[in-house]
């Protein structure tokens, strides 16, 4: 027999192209959607790590095939956007062009692979004739209030020259091309995706088939808050700000209020001089519009913020007027812009009081408490406290040093508990704006506490000792030091400093709040919200930005018409183009770069700009912002159901046959951008009955990165890439999809190893010489094996554990390499090894006479009864050395293995005493003397 050659590969490539293989069949009962995430065809075109993706749905959609199903396995491209644009600006030449021979490139390297995409479905989201529905999706949101026009501040990249959506970034930087983005008011198209953000968080729960960290993601990127949203009344005003907060129950503990430097109200204070130091203020606003999101948040960050001179709000719990901030660690976008600082129980508010020596006030306790204690801080000696010396006829603790302070009264705040105590001990008065800082301190007692108050300015000649001999001033080492300070005060002094360093950010029991005192935080936080404002739900995830300022992208199908503006200011002189006239096509020009002032490059086109309004007929202009390549991939994979229909979307029975996709394989890298959208346009279509399904995608599986050999990304940038063509010029597609799939776990990241393919072609080398030992009757002693093969490789394909399955057939190839093989088990080894090396076991099929493609032939199916070997091979050890073997019926108990054992390695024992048998069931026999 002739050795294996590869070059036979395209000659099959060519007879499944000729015999329509791979073409879609509607009609099948029993239907498998198999998606990969379609590319983006750069003009570099494909590394060995872009084809992981695709030889494993390959793969899966080969076995459906043969098992029965009607498999629609497409292809696209996703090939509008800034990527494109700027390949082309780059390059010099039109997008178009660049697509399009970016396009045949990659479709190239795709078919040599061996991929049995269904061609005749293959879609592009820059062909008119598919983007016009993308249009008519616009106008259906357009038409039930989901896309708006907005004037707010977006995310700008001064790279890209465009507008973004906060899914575009990452660090606060453009994805694209890492530039720092600003912020800029600009107006633009926006997606009312929040009106969907509880449904696309609910839904989540009917993706079982999803991983796990996917979902975790899409959970984290909609961010639903539960809480309420209260009003604090501005001071000497009937005006109110409005604060979202998820802990009402901290409510009596807010000693200040922030507000993002965004927020609308800072321009009023300063235009308005109610704010004293305007210019300040002003200056720390512009430098914070600077700052990208990420530095404001980042955790660690220092603090920055400027009092607002002269505005004061009201604590509605308390009726205390507290002080105003600006501070960029609030946002503009999250709950209403305004943050209450509860500085006792949150990090971040904890730190900010810290630095602008703002009070603490603890309000929740782990538990209940029974005591209160005061502790005392001398001003002219920082870090000196004053302590109480008992006298020796004391009731309690004679002749010790502890505290001022006492037991809580039925029905007292800690307020009234600490003046009280002050004034029996010390003669003391002091007034609430003195209590600058109370912390809860635990004690190891379960229901014993205190609440240890921060009493600044005080001057210890003024303090009258009632009960001890005196005072007595001292830090805090000389406390923890002093042989007649209580072990108590040491305690409550240890724990009062670790209290001071952390904020208790926990939940607990309410106290000194009031009616709300010995509440629990789950009880109080409904009774305070709805006492003191109403109970609210708020998400992390914002409206989708919908435009860009650029030129490769869908035309967004409206015209602007002043005249109808005028006599209907609420539409904004907003016409959709009528659905007759769709598609809206991108008009050719000879330039398309950015211009920088925030029009898209369209807006000089004034031929095609300048249009009669659909309604009035009068002047009017085209809308010149473009939509991001997102547009066409969020409802991409209903066009592949129905790709060449020119009256709808797709047709009805169409896509009832086909939603939702079966199994939809791509990079993890879209959990929060792509799979959303996805998500949100197709319940919008679910919900205007253009689909049957609420969700697109069944089962979800993210593909691990295959990295450059030097464990970095493949990138031109490092010159670290392995070109396909290469691979597939040395060793066959064959060997390379083997390779890809044997690497390792599928969704773990892998470096590549080119090494390491002549392991895959050796493989697929001893698979073709088996055929030499192929006969007509079927060899017994491989039923076992092959039936084995039969069963793993079928649920290892199905559960995505390609390399298990590929290690399977090889141990079934060496048991093959030294025995006659039956032609029936031949053909069904062949027909498991056809998904991962389809052109080999084409030709093997052939060889072997089997009919037709062995692609079309059935999935063989395992028989139980023969799972099991009717004869196993049992390795003899003595004292745990490897000496020799024995075979025997699989079903033979320990005895009679023993007697053989023991006999075959009658040389090794040498009538020595046996003084242990271990045997592990038709595997190992372990003779220790």
């Amino acid at each position: 027999m002739k050795k294996y050659n590869h070059s036979i590969e395209k000659k099959w490539q060519k007879y499944w192209a000729k015999k329509k293989v791979y073409q879609t069949k509607d009609t099948c009962k029993k239907k498998s959607y198999v998606l990969d995430m379609f590319p983006y065809p750069s003009g570099e075109g494909l590394h060995v790590g872009h084809p992981k993706g695709y030889i494993a749905t390959d793969v899966y959609s080969r076995m459906k095939r043969m098992q029965g199903y009607s498999v629609l396995h497409p292809m696209g491209w996703d090939a509008f956007g800034l990527p494109a644009e700027n390949y082309a600006i780059k390059n010099k030449v039109h997008p178009r062009k660049a697509v399009d021979k970016n396009v045949k490139r990659f479709k190239e390297q795709l078919s040599m692979i061996g991929l049995d995409y269904d061609w005749s479905r293959e879609i592009n989201t820059t062909d008119p004739a598919f983007y016009k529905w993308t249009q008519w999706i616009f106008l259906q949101l357009l038409k039930k209030g989901l896309a708006y026009q907005s004037y707010e501040p977006i995310n700008w990249c001064p790279s890209c020259q465009t507008g973004l959506a906060n899914e575009d970034l990452e660090d606060g930087k453009c994805e694209r091309c890492g530039s720092v983005v600003e912020k800029r008011p600009m107006r633009q198209w926006v997606l009312k995706i929040t009106d969907y953000a509880e449904r696309l968080l609910n839904d989540l729960e009917l993706l079982p088939h999803w991983q796990e960290h996917i979902k975790e993601s899409q959970r984290n990127w909609i961010g639903k808050s539960e809480g309420a949203e209260i009003s604090f009344t501005i001071s000497e005003t009937q005006d109110e700000i409005k604060v979202f907060t998820t802990r009402a129950d901290t409510l009596f503990g807010v000693t200040y209020l922030v507000l993002a430097p965004e927020h609308p109200l800072i321009h009023q204070f300063c235009a308005s001089q109610t704010c004293t130091n305007r210019k300040q203020v002003e200056e720390y606003v512009n430098e914070a519009k600077k700052k990208s999101e990420i530095e404001r948040t980042a955790k660690g960050k220092e603090k920055t913020g400027i009092k607002l001179e002269g505005v004061w709000v009201i604590n509605p719990a308390t009726g205390e007027k507290i002080p105003m901030f600006v501070a960029d660690y609030a946002l503009a976008h999250y709950g209403t812009g305004a943050v209450m600082g509860v500085p006792a129980h949150d990090e971040r508010d904890f730190t900010f009081a810290r630095k602008f020596a703002l009070p603490i006030k603890s309000v929740v306790a782990p538990r209940k408490i029974t005591h209160c204690g005061v502790l005392l801080e001398v001003k002219n000696k920082p870090g000196t406290f004053i302590f109480q010396l008992r006298s020796d006829e004391a009731r309690v603790l004679p002749g010790k040093i502890g505290f001022f302070g006492g037991n809580l009264e039925s029905g007292e705040t800690l307020y009234e508990c600490a003046t009280r105590e002050i004034l029996e001990e010390t003669e003391l008065s002091i007034k609430k704006d003195d209590m600058r800082e109370t912390f809860m301190v635990p004690s190891e007692s379960p229901d014993y506490a205190l609440f240890v108050t921060r009493i600044q300015d005080v001057d210890p000649a003024n303090i009258v000792v009632h009960e001890g001999k005196g005072l007595i001033e001292l830090t805090v080492e000389e406390a923890l030091a002093h042989e007649k300070v209580s072990a108590g005060a040491k305690d409550v002094l240890r724990r009062y400093f670790s209290a001071q360093a952390e904020p208790n950010t926990g939940e607990g029991v309410l106290e000194d709040s009031g009616e709300f005192s010995q509440l629990t935080s789950a009880e109080a936080r409904t009774k305070i919200a709805q006492k003191y404002g109403t109970l609210k739900t708020t998400y992390k995830l914002r409206d989708w930005v919908f435009s860009r300022q650029r030129y490769w992208g869908e035309p967004i199908p409206v015209i602007h018409c002043e005249k109808c503006a005028l006599e209907n200011p609420s539409g904004q002189g907003v016409v959709p183009v009528p659905e007759k006239d769709l598609p809206v096509k991108l008009p050719e020009v000879k330039k398309y770069e950015p211009t920088g002032t925030g029009e898209s490059p369209l807006a000089a086109i004034e031929k095609w700009v300048n249009v009669k309004c659909p309604k009035c007929k009068g002047k009017a202009k085209r809308e010149t912002n473009t939509m991001p390549q997102w547009a066409g991939s969020s409802w991409y994979h209903l066009r592949y159901m129905d790709p060449k229909n020119k009256k709808a979307l797709v047709d009805k029975k169409k896509e009832k046959h086909w939603s939702p996709v079966d199994l939809y394989v791509g990079g993890a890298e879209h959990a929060t951008r792509h799979l959303i959208y996805a998500r949100f346009w197709h319940k919008f279509l679910y919900d205007i009955k253009a689909v049957a399904s609420q969700e697109p995608f069944t089962r979800l599986i993210s593909v691990g990165l295959i990295q450059a050999e030097d464990g970095r990304k493949m990138s031109k940038r490092f010159g670290n890439v392995i070109n396909p063509d290469d691979i597939i010029k040395t060793y066959g597609a064959d060997t390379l999809r083997v390779y890809e799939m044997f690497m390792g776990p599928f969704t773990d990241a892998i470096a590549w190893n080119t090494n390491a393919m002549i392991g895959a072609r050796r493989f697929l080398e001893r698979v073709w010489r088996v055929q030499e030992r192929v006969v007509k009757k079927d060899n017994p002693a491989l039923d076992a094996i092959i039936n084995k093969t039969i069963k793993k490789v079928s649920e290892d394909i199905e559960n995505f554990k390609f390399n298990t399955a590929i290690s399977q057939m090889m141990v079934c190839v060496n048991e093959m390499s030294d025995k006659e093989v039956g032609q029936k088990q031949w053909k069904s080894f062949v027909s498991i090894l056809a998904p991962f090396a389809p052109h080999i076991a084409e030709e093997m099929w052939n060889i072997a006479q089997g009919k037709g493609s062995v692609h079309l032939a059935p999935w063989p199916k395992y028989d139980a009864k023969k799972l099991v070997e009717e004869f196993v091979t049992i390795v003899v050890q003595v004292n745990g050395k490897v000496r020799t073997q024995i075979t025997m019926p699989s079903e033979s108990d320990e005895m009679a293995v023993r007697i053989e054992a023991v006999k075959i390695a009658e040389k090794w024992i040498e009538g020595k005493d046996i003084r242990r048998f271990i045997y592990v069931p038709n595997k190992l026999a372990n003779i220790v003397i």
